[in-house]
């Protein structure tokens, strides 16, 4: 469907430039009763500024050593902890990758659907453990795409379902300020979910999931 977007937006743009054929021309009002928008939105708009004239699509990326994926080619590698709008002082949010594109002046962008963060009174498990890079979002993520730059990125992360409609997430940052000392892993270990996703955090450590 976006490539079938992107190439109606370029035929669009073409029939508008005053160097097309009058003959052409009065294609275009046939072109614009056909398919013009039906709703105020379009997938430019949802795709924020960045243009879809000269977009190119990709299905990975491997920036700084570290691959990314598109959903639809890896659920795991499209899985990312970023700062929202490049706010660095605001604290990273997950969010799934749905395109990675690149601008017209080269810069690779990811357009994300963010994860939505629970709000409701659920007790949260984790919460007892600050230092823990655990929280609990809803399993549905916001229908708008958001635009990541690369640089925003800070992780992958992982995702556990515990129910139908709520998801653990944990950071797998390899930059990590938490210093555990005996006690409080065996305070951690108490706890079976939690240890399962300290075993999880090593592993992809380890093996650079």
């Amino acid at each position: 469907m976006l490539y079938s977007f992107i190439k109606s937006s370029k035929l669009h743009r073409w029939l508008s430039q005053p160097d097309c054929s009058l003959a052409i021309q009065e294609c275009k009002f046939l072109f614009d009763s056909m398919y013009a928008p039906k709703s105020a939105g379009t997938l430019s708009e949802e795709l924020a500024e960045d243009p879809l004239d000269n977009t190119i699509l990709h299905a990975r990326l491997k920036f700084n050593g570290i691959v990314y994926s598109r959903a639809s080619t890896h659920i795991g590698n499209s899985q990312v902890f970023y700062y929202s709008q490049g706010d660095w002082l605001s604290s990273p949010v997950p969010g799934s990758i749905q395109h990675i594109y690149a601008t017209p002046t080269c810069e690779l962008v990811f357009a994300v659907h963010k994860l939505l963060l629970r709000h409701d009174q659920s007790i949260d498990p984790f919460a007892m453990y600050p230092h823990f890079p655990t929280k609990m979002y809803l399993s549905s993520s916001s229908s708008h795409l958001e635009n990541v730059k690369v640089s925003w990125v800070v992780s992958h992360f992982a995702r556990w379902a515990v129910s139908s409609d709520t998801v653990v997430i944990l950071s797998l940052s390899r930059v990590s300020t938490i210093h555990l000392k005996k006690s409080l892993v065996s305070n951690y270990c108490k706890t079976g979910l939690i240890f399962n996703f300290t075993l999880l955090h090593s592993f992809a450590y380890i093996y650079n999931i």
